[in-house]
C-alpha cells in the first residue's frame, strides 16, 4: 500500500477484513504501512454499539453487550475516519495520508453496497471531472477474431473508449461486447446508434 501511494496513486480501496474475527487485520495493515498507531475511534465506537443495539431489538442476535470482539470493529489507525454502517456491524473506513486517500469497506456484499452508495459515490463524484458510461451489446457472431481489428481500430481512434468481447463456447452463437468510455462532457448522454 506504501509503495501504491509513493508511485502517486491517490485512491486505494480494500474490501474485507473489517470484522470481528482474528483473521480480520485490514486496519492493522494499512496502519503498519504508515507507521500509524491503532486506537478506539468514539465514533467508529458509537456506530459498533448503535448496530449491536439494532440488531438486538430486531432479535438477529441474542445480546447488545460491547464486547472484545465487537469492540475492535471501533479500532481504527490514528487519523481515521468511520463510514457509517447501517447494514452491520463494521464501520467502513476513510483516512487522509500523504496525499492519498484510502476507503477500507467491509467484505458483506450489502454492507459494501450500503456504505459506497451512501457516502463512497458522493465522494467519488467530487473527485472525478467528466462523465462515464458503459454499456453491453449482444452480436449474433461465432467468430471473435473477426471482431478483433475493428475493436483495436475504435480504440485507437476514440480516446477513452475501452471495448472487451465476451464470447461463448465456440459452436454457441453470440459475442458480447462490454463498451466503456469516459469524456469530459457530463451532460452528454450515451446513446446507442
Amino acid at each position: 500500500m506504501r509503495r501504491l501511494v509513493s508511485n502517486g496513486c491517490n485512491l486505494i480501496f480494500t474490501t474485507g477484513g473489517l470484522g470481528p474475527t482474528h483473521d480480520d487485520k485490514t486496519l492493522l495493515g494499512v496502519a503498519n504501512a504508515f507507521d500509524l498507531p491503532m486506537g478506539v475511534n468514539n465514533q467508529a465506537l458509537e456506530i459498533v454499539t448503535r448496530q449491536y443495539t439494532d440488531l438486538h431489538q430486531r432479535g438477529v442476535i441474542e445480546h447488545a453487550r460491547m464486547t472484545a470482539p465487537r469492540r475492535k470493529m471501533a479500532i481504527l489507525p490514528k487519523g481515521a475516519s468511520p463510514l457509517d454502517n447501517r447494514v452491520g456491524g463494521a464501520p467502513g473506513v476513510i483516512l487522509d495520508i500523504e496525499g492519498a486517500q484510502i476507503i477500507c469497506l467491509p467484505g458483506v456484499p450489502g454492507e459494501l453496497m450500503w456504505i459506497f452508495d451512501n457516502q463512497v459515490l458522493q465522494l467519488l463524484k467530487s473527485k472525478v471531472e467528466g462523465a462515464f458510461a458503459e454499456d453491453i451489446i449482444y452480436l449474433p457472431l461465432r467468430d471473435e477474431s473477426t471482431l478483433a481489428p475493428i475493436i483495436d481500430d475504435v480504440m485507437k481512434d476514440i480516446p477513452g473508449v475501452y471495448i472487451k468481447s465476451m464470447v461463448k463456447p465456440y459452436g454457441e452463437s453470440g459475442i458480447r461486447l462490454w463498451i466503456s468510455a469516459g469524456g469530459q462532457c457530463p451532460r452528454r448522454r450515451w446513446r446507442r446508434r
